[in-house]
């Protein structure tokens, strides 16, 4: 019995100590140190899991239609995952290579998986009529609306980044309250369909002219673009 009870508790130690499983990838094959930091922290291990699901329920949103984008989005996220070295900023990477980074981790990847779980994110993306372009940021709180227009007298509009436009599962019609008040107040009803958005434009909005149709862009990313 004593025999069996040293065995017994030798394979609880060998469990107790193994690292974590993650569900995305291989933990015999962790190259990076993310990916090492993931396999050997609990909690990492755990979202990475979440992340792993939500990532394959984002891609069957609209039925599929919109798989490019949301692989196209992951592909961004999962590059400013890497660890920055200290003495360097700016450069899109969200977590830097020092006493921060598991924390930092943790972070970014609770707040991708609410991202990715926003009823909103399907809605997300770049959508461009012509030389201009509406860009629909997702959150985890919601949505965040800016435009870029080729017109030289009114070029941008966003909404207020610290209140993003909550969404309700299978929400499709959307009003986005643009910054501003009385005589430059603007809103902007929104109405999507799987690769297509119509605007009802309300209000003078700086005098941009945005009622209409405009086309979702697979090929961008909101994340990437550099307004």
């Amino acid at each position: 019995m004593t025999r069996l009870l040293a065995i017994l508790a030798g394979l609880l130690l060998v469990a107790t100590a193994a690292p974590a499983a993650a569900a995305s990838f291989d933990c015999a094959k962790a190259r990076t140190k993310v990916e090492k930091l993931i396999c050997k922290d609990p909690q990492l291990s755990r979202q990475d899991e979440d992340l792993a699901k939500a990532y394959g329920e984002a891609l069957k949103l609209w039925d599929g239609q919109i798989a490019a984008y949301v692989k196209l989005s992951q592909r961004g996220w999962v590059g400013s995952r890497a660890l920055e070295p200290p003495e360097v900023s700016g450069g899109g990477i969200l977590c830097t290579d020092d006493e921060t980074a598991l924390p930092c981790l943790r972070t970014i990847h609770a707040d991708r998986i609410a991202v990715l779980r926003n009823p909103g994110f399907r809605l997300s993306g770049i959508y461009t009529r012509g030389p201009d372009m509406i860009s629909l940021k997702a959150v985890p709180a919601g949505l965040n609306l800016g435009y870029m227009l080729g017109d030289p007298s009114a070029t941008q509009g966003f909404t207020d980044d610290t209140r993003p436009v909550k969404i309700a599962v299978g929400q499709t019609v959307v009003s986005f309250p643009l910054t501003g008040t009385g005589p430059d107040a603007c809103i902007l009803d929104a109405a999507f369909v799987v690769d297509t958005v119509t605007i009802t434009q309300k209000g003078p909005c700086g005098g941009a002219k945005l009622g209409g149709w405009w086309k979702r862009d697979q090929t961008r990313d909101p994340e990437a673009e550099m307004f």
